[in-house]
């Protein structure tokens, strides 16, 4: 019998202790991980969950990890698609969702860092009401294409500091080291939004093989 001790079922938002546990949850899953030959976002992420879900410590990791998780409003709508969710207790709106993007990819047009489209189609679906409405806490995950994480923190920190306004930040904050985890690989960001005036974005860089491994 597994013990849970003071887990708060209905609690108002996913708590904070279980932030590090996720994302150490991913980069140790990561070191692991063989990618499919399809390199793109939706395959990769689905392939990815299934990983996560089987590298999940059962007696210490109290969350469900969820693929393509879709957020409905109170009338059954559809407002959004979240990539990977991670959901504990009993209300179905409390969870930690993480959207993935690809950076720094070569195309048959060229190389493009996909900075740009990592903020204004990642980041900025916390503050649209896509999903994590009356939460406090989002995650966005870097696929880093060209294996060079450095490069690609450098490329979202500029396209984050250009947006700034768009993204609920004041003048000076921009993408910085992380407060829950030591990780040159874990950023994370502070936006005035949300119930509390207070929501931060934890960003994962991972970077991918030059050459992808079998399955």
């Amino acid at each position: 019998m597994v013990v849970t001790g003071d887990i708060d079922l209905w609690a108002k938002n996913f708590p904070s202790e279980y932030i590090p546990a996720v994302i150490r949850l991913i980069l140790n899953s990561w070191q692991t991980f063989k990618f499919a030959c399809d390199l793109l976002e939706v395959p990769m992420t689905r392939s990815f969950c299934a990983h996560l879900r089987s590298n999940k410590n059962h007696l210490l990791d109290f969350f469900r990890i969820d693929w393509e998780s879709n957020e409905i409003d109170n009338r059954g709508n559809i407002t959004g698609r979240i990539d990977l969710k991670f959901s504990q207790g009993l209300d179905e709106k409390v969870y930690f969702s993480i959207e993935c993007k690809r950076l720094r990819a070569i195309f048959p047009s060229g190389f493009d860092s996909l900075a740009s489209k990592y903020v204004t189609d990642g980041m900025s679906r916390y503050f649209n009401g896509q999903y994590a409405k009356g939460l406090d806490r989002g995650g966005m995950l870097g696929y880093v294409m060209d294996g060079n994480c450095n490069e690609a923190v450098e490329d979202v920190q500029k396209a984050i500091e250009k947006r700034r306004l768009n993204l609920y930040m004041e003048e000076k904050e921009t993408l910085k080291a992380s407060s829950c985890i030591a990780s040159k690989q874990v950023k994370e960001t502070l936006h005035r939004y949300g119930p509390t005036n207070r929501f931060i974005i934890y960003h994962v860089f991972l970077p991918m093989s030059i050459t992808p491994n079998a399955n």
